[in-house]
């Protein structure tokens, strides 16, 4: 692990808050107070479930000069769910900035995870540059589209929708997500503090239920806003929508569609193979938002592709024990890995009966990569044979088990609804 003289890493106490408070508000936000900080981010202080913090603490002036977070998470990944520590709020004091330090806190990260068999790891970058020189591969794209509210087709399957209610419809709304979330990749399952923290009330965003008689079958999360430029444009943002069954899905488009006269943008965050582009009445930008000028005068700007989490596998034998494979015939691989913080490692696994078992003996086809890269293929994000047409992967032996192994490890690319 990286060393930095002079400096300990040591488990937060109650007493290192206003330290930490500090350190996040340079961090993150630094035209709030340190006041509002508190108040919004550890109203509850620095104990919470699921949550531990570490402060980097300089022993010449015994002061808190970075600090971050691990998470206690679960990720749906395949109809199952992958114990995964997620990293936060890594944090480090201006002054001690460019000297490695943040490296410090993610390696110490690593370490735990690996010393906790956790196959997986999960964080949100700053710099996804950064994370990748540390192991780490972006595998969390999102599609966002702004289009006008009325191009969203009007389904009269609208008149299901009502407002939510704490009292009545929390219980179901969340266990509404829990069984959605184990058919989805990527999602987290939700502790009762993440449930709480994206349902409770703030100002701007309001939920609403799609439901049958009496009973929800989805939700959908919207935030109103003022859009800027320009910023007389009301847009209703969704944060998050779940639908259990088609009607639901367009009972939630076609509310949306309803608040035309009122909002003019409608913001949809999704996945990549959500159909929602192909129902528009017209496939464009909203048109009274500003014009970006295009290379063609007969294509319009339609919506972005975002790059949001990243994801590394940590203890690989975990990692090939818990992943489900789909059937195929039996075949054997020899992965030969670099990693730049666990040190480069090598594992065989036997690819049979809809599992990966590891195997002492090596197999006669070796894969030479990264932990990165095969963080990819693990996921379904990327190919294997993808990556040996850039030089990314190279292979010794039978170049044709890489059709096994991509048709073994296919899966829809995670896609998550919650940020840390």
């Amino acid at each position: 692990m990286t060393q930095l003289p002079g400096i300990t890493l040591r488990p937060a106490e109650a007493g290192d808050l206003a330290q930490i408070v500090n350190l996040d508000r340079l961090s993150f936000a630094p035209l709030s107070t340190n006041a509002e900080i508190e108040r919004e981010w550890y109203g509850q202080g620095l104990d919470l479930p699921d949550r531990s913090l570490f402060i980097a603490e300089q022993g010449m002036t015994g002061l808190a000069v970075g600090s971050y977070a691990q998470l206690r998470l679960g990720i749906c990944f395949e109809g199952q769910v992958l114990p995964a520590m997620g990293i936060s709020a890594v944090a480090v004091a201006p002054h001690f900035r460019g000297k490695r330090l943040a490296q410090l806190l993610v390696e110490h990260a690593l370490e735990t995870g690996q010393a906790q068999q956790l196959p997986l790891m999960m964080l949100y970058p700053f710099q996804h540059g950064f994370y990748r020189k540390l192991g780490w591969a972006w595998v969390g794209r999102s599609h966002q589209y702004r289009v006008a509210a009325r191009h969203l087709p009007g389904y009269t399957e609208r008149s299901h929708i009502v407002p939510y209610d704490p009292f009545q419809h929390e219980p179901m709304l969340q266990a509404i997500y829990q069984r959605q979330a184990l058919q989805h990749n990527g999602w987290l399952k939700r502790w009762d503090w993440q449930w709480q923290s994206r349902v409770k009330p703030v100002t701007g965003r309001e939920i609403y239920c799609y439901a049958e008689a009496g009973e929800p079958l989805g939700y959908v999360v919207v935030q109103f806003a003022r859009l800027e430029p320009p910023q007389n444009i009301l847009a209703a943002i969704v944060q998050e929508w779940v639908a259990t069954t088609p009607a639901a899905y367009r009972g939630i488009l076609g509310f949306l569609a309803s608040l035309r006269d009122q909002v003019s943008t409608i913001v949809w965050n999704t996945y990549a193979d959500d159909p929602f582009p192909h129902l528009l009445r017209e496939q464009r930008r909203d048109p009274t938002l500003l014009s970006v000028p295009s290379e063609f005068g007969w294509t319009h700007r339609f919506g972005t592709i975002n790059a949001g989490f990243m994801w590394r596998l940590v203890d690989l034998e975990a990692a090939f024990r818990l992943r489900p494979i789909a059937a195929h015939s039996s075949f054997k691989l020899t992965f030969q890995l670099t990693d730049p913080i666990l040190d480069d490692r090598t594992i065989t696994a036997d690819f049979a009966d809809g599992k990966m078992h590891p195997a002492s003996q090596p197999a006669s086809t070796v894969i030479t990569t990264s932990i990165e890269h095969l963080t990819e293929l693990f996921c379904g994000f990327r190919r294997s044979r993808d990556l040996l047409w850039t030089g990314e992967l190279e292979v010794e032996g039978d170049r044709s088990l890489l059709a096994n192994l991509d048709s073994a490890w296919a899966a829809t690319s995670p896609f998550c609804w919650d940020f840390f």
